[in-house]
């Protein structure tokens, strides 16, 4: 049916978010103008609004009136699964629209949905960007459509800008399929963290696209900075201060490790919380989610996995444990707060670790121009596809650092992926130094500028607005710095602190799992259960800080003290390997150092075993933290080692102060068990966190 004249479709419209709200709603500013204009006008519009603000009730709105006129259904492109599975259920439940999804993990409902979207009974399709570039999708979905898409919409719009396509490579699809689009076919393009070099950037790029811009900040949200260098210290100011917040929370950390050992933390200090991450399967999360949402947990701590549009009216606080690299994000992430509450609160510590993972992020957001060169070059000079970990084996480039390789290529069509791998097009292509290098010095200038939002003494919310080029022209008279704090500035009992670095002690020791494949030129072979290290042990993360900033103080010294070898034994015999060791030896150490055969040594003596150091360096080797995957790192390493006299036939403990591939512990277990050794039991001080 039509929806006739514009006070009929405004009326239809106002009718549909009683449905969808409460019978009470009224649009918010700008809303019923971005419906209107993309409904009534068929026009492109960039809508940069706070989060909470209702974006998703726009298009919702707007994609019902469209199928009511007729229209096909809507394409939503989506960054995150968690943002989909929220979207499908606002859109079923309140509008009665038929919403289907079409991603990675949902692969037996695809033949279900493409019918759907086919035969003209979906009204909105949700999908990744990468879904753009897959052939079976275009042509299975796409060119069987009896009709075009009603509406496009397009979240987390930023993504398209250059400042932010690392973020998502493929959103550099959406910019060339708009270019490309039917005038006819309106467009809604959100985001809430675009400031004015994004907007400019975006509205160059994808044509004839307006922009509604309406006010950044919450007024209801109360935000303070603290600043903490020890994460013990934070730890133990959580544990004394979430308790005083009504409603449940997040408590944000920035790598998984840290989520695990903090929501450890609390859940022993009596919290109800649990740790959410992108290393969880998508179930686990969606059943996370749902008891946030219930308020069934008083907090969940987690990474920014749990981010964009995840959306909880009444969730409480929001508490960063550490800094994350810039205020666009940390805005981000604090506008789940208070969407439906009256007061809502921010409180963001930060330490001494925090810039060292900013500058990681940073240094390594984009491969360096030799990876690009070596990986188009291998493809260049290969008869065949190959696919990454074949590509890997072949060059020195980091598997992180490949994918964003193949990914970018990809986007530019420099490469191609076929059946059996990638290949090299016949397109021209070669590193942008100038656009990556904008791009980069922006993201020193955003840390930069963060370390100032933690300092200040001015307004924190008009801080944050001044960043998103928003309206804001007074302070807000409510944040820490203009009203005074609202929480404490410090620990009060400071028992709690030296409880948190025992914590970290604990929580620390891990397993080393034992490497059961061995990479080849041409596929991988297993180890043999004769040659092979049993799985193994770890006393702390390398400058964590419980044994940790110990390990990393210490390293390279004479010798490791008598705590950390008391530390060691005492983990040691916790762990109690099975068949028990009888004898002891250490990996060969760096630079003729005895550091590591010392400490091997003492752990012995210790545990009233016999120390042999019968493994040497055989040849000269690279660092292995120089080598950039693991397939280089097992090589590097091959044939580096031997024994230099008899080797006890009994189990043995093998020592080493680092571990992080552990390809050397692999490969001086298979010359200790070559040589006839019994079974070969690692021990390592420190790890070294991989999951930043």
């Amino acid at each position: 049916m039509g929806t006739g004249t514009g006070d009929d479709l405004k009326s239809r419209a106002q009718a549909l978010l009683e449905r969808s709200i409460s019978p009470d709603a009224e649009f918010r500013p700008q809303q019923w103008e971005a419906i209107n204009r993309l409904v009534d006008r068929n026009q492109r519009l960039l809508l940069v609004q706070r989060t909470g603000w209702g974006k998703s009730t726009v298009y919702f709105i707007a994609t019902k009136l469209l199928r009511e006129q007729g229209a096909g259904p809507t394409l939503i492109v989506s960054p995150l699964l968690s943002l989909m599975r929220n979207q499908i259920q606002d859109a079923e439940n309140q509008l009665g629209l038929n919403a289907w999804t079409i991603n990675s993990n949902n692969t037996e409902d695809w033949d279900e949905a493409r019918e759907a979207v086919v035969n003209g009974e979906c009204d909105i399709l949700l999908i990744s960007p990468e879904r753009l570039a897959n052939t079976e999708f275009r042509e299975n979905i796409l060119l069987e459509m009896d009709d075009e898409f009603g509406l496009l919409v397009v979240d987390e719009a930023h993504c398209i800008s250059d400042w932010g396509h690392d973020f998502r490579p493929d959103y550099r699809r959406i910019r060339r399929i708009l270019q490309n689009f039917p005038d006819h076919i309106p467009v809604a393009a959100t985001t809430a963290t675009a400031n004015d070099r994004v907007v400019d950037d975006i509205t160059d790029q994808v044509p004839n696209l307006h922009t509604i811009r309406g006010e950044l900040v919450r007024d209801s949200l109360h935000i303070q900075t603290i600043e903490l260098d020890s994460r013990a210290e934070r730890m133990a100011w959580v544990a004394e201060n979430i308790g005083g917040f009504e409603h449940a929370g997040i408590i944000y950390c920035l790598t998984t490790g840290e989520v695990e050992t903090v929501a450890a933390w609390l859940q022993n200090t009596g919290y109800d919380v649990e740790p959410y991450h992108g290393g969880m399967d998508g179930d686990r999360r969606q059943a996370l989610e749902a008891r946030l949402m219930d308020n069934d947990v008083d907090a969940l701590v987690a990474t920014n996995a749990l981010g964009m549009g995840f959306n909880k009216p009444d969730l409480g606080w929001v508490i960063h444990y550490q800094r994350p690299p810039n205020l666009i994000r940390y805005y981000q992430e604090i506008g789940r707060a208070g969407r439906d509450l009256d007061e809502s609160y921010a409180v963001l510590l930060s330490g001494d670790e925090d810039d060292r993972i900013a500058k990681y992020f940073i240094e390594n957001a984009f491969p360096d121009p030799e990876d690009f060169h070596a990986v188009l070059t291998t493809l260049e000079n290969s008869d065949e596809q190959l696919y990454k970990y074949e590509l890997l084996k072949r060059v020195d480039v980091a598997w992180k650092a490949a994918t964003t390789c193949l990914n970018i290529l990809r986007v530019e069509n420099a490469i191609i992926k076929g059946e059996n791998g990638f290949e090299r097009t016949s397109k021209d292509w070669s590193y942008d130094h100038d656009r990556i290098e904008s791009v980069t010095q922006h993201r020193w200038d955003e840390l930069e500028r963060i370390q100032e939002f933690v300092a200040t003494d001015e307004c924190l919310t008009r801080f944050i607005d001044d960043e998103l080029d928003g309206s804001l022209d007074t302070n807000c008279g409510q944040c820490a710095n203009c009203a005074g704090d609202f929480v404490p500035r410090s620990v009060q009992n400071h028992d709690l602190v030296d409880d948190a670095v025992e914590h970290y002690r604990e929580e620390a020791a891990s397993e080393i799992s034992a490497r059961y494949y061995m990479p080849e030129e041409n596929g991988r072979s297993k180890i043999s259960e004769s040659r092979k290290p049993e799985d193994g042990r770890v006393l702390c993360t390398y400058g964590d800080p419980g044994w940790g900033a110990r390990v990393k103080a210490q390293r390279g010294s004479d010798q490791y003290d008598d705590n950390l070898v008391d530390a060691a034994v005492e983990q040691i015999k916790t762990w109690d390997p099975s068949p028990a060791p009888e004898w002891v030896t250490a990996i060969p150490t760096r630079e003729n150092s005895d550091q590591v055969s010392s400490l091997a040594d003492r752990i012995a003596d210790e545990l009233g075993l016999p120390y042999l150091n019968i493994l040497e360096q055989t040849e000269e080797i690279q660092p292995q933290h120089e080598l950039a995957n693991s397939y280089q790192k097992r090589w590097n390493i091959d044939g580096s080692m031997d024994t230099n006299g008899p080797v006890m036939s009994e189990p043995v403990l093998l020592i080493d102060d680092i571990v992080d591939s552990r390809w050397t512990l692999t490969e001086a277990s298979m010359v200790l068990r070559d040589d006839g050794s019994g079974t070969v039991h690692p021990f390592a001080l420190a790890e070294v966190e991989m999951s930043l």
